[in-house]
């Protein structure tokens, strides 16, 4: 499968590679190894930027076979992600393949999402007055780990921020005996369970 990257700053990366605006980058996913360049075609391209807190550069994370399949276009609501592990670098880059914007939140400097974001805000995902401040960015919020802290998404949810999914799935989901009751409540098949 080729996937094609257009204009791509690495910054201070040690190969100091910086191509013109005019070239873009193609790979095969299973080979990510076999790197070939080839000239920009002329016509306008939507642009999408990521900056990351520890590197300075830009990618245009729009596919060519996004631009003429995307059903709704292009989103300019902003999806906000706690928590930037595995998960939320592969939904950064199935976003990224329907021109959809997402914000990661996340302790680390070089968390596995913050390549792909559109924007890396380092900070806690524990701590409220952070996420409030990071909720201000997007239109949307959501998590990819469950160690979020409920009290403060039910707090954005009264301010009107969109939590998918609502604090009070979080609840459930951060306690286990929770979730057995919700099933049991809900006719899903569980082998017997005491507190």
């Amino acid at each position: 499968m080729l996937h094609t990257l257009r204009t791509v700053s690495l910054g201070h990366t040690p190969t100091s590679f910086k191509p013109s605006s005019s070239s873009s980058i193609a790979f095969y996913m299973d080979q990510p190894h076999l790197l070939s360049f080839k000239p920009k075609q002329s016509r306008q391209q939507p642009h999408l930027t990521y900056q990351p807190s520890s590197q300075q550069h830009a990618v245009n994370a729009v596919s060519p076979r996004n631009e003429e399949s995307c059903v709704h276009g292009p989103s300019e609501k902003i999806v906000g992600v706690l928590g930037g592990g595995q998960l939320g670098r592969m939904l950064c880059q199935a976003a990224s393949e329907m021109a959809i914007k997402v914000n990661v939140l996340d302790p680390q400097e070089n968390c596995p999402a913050s390549s792909l974001a559109y924007q890396h805000m380092v900070g806690s995902f524990d701590d409220s007055t952070t996420v409030q401040e990071f909720a201000k960015r997007c239109g949307v919020l959501t998590f990819e780990i469950e160690h979020v802290d409920a009290a403060t998404l039910e707090k954005l949810e009264k301010q009107g921020v969109d939590c998918q999914p609502k604090a009070s799935t979080v609840r459930i989901i951060q306690d286990k005996y929770q979730q057995k009751v919700h099933f049991s409540q809900h006719d899903i098949p569980l082998p017997e369970f005491s507190r």
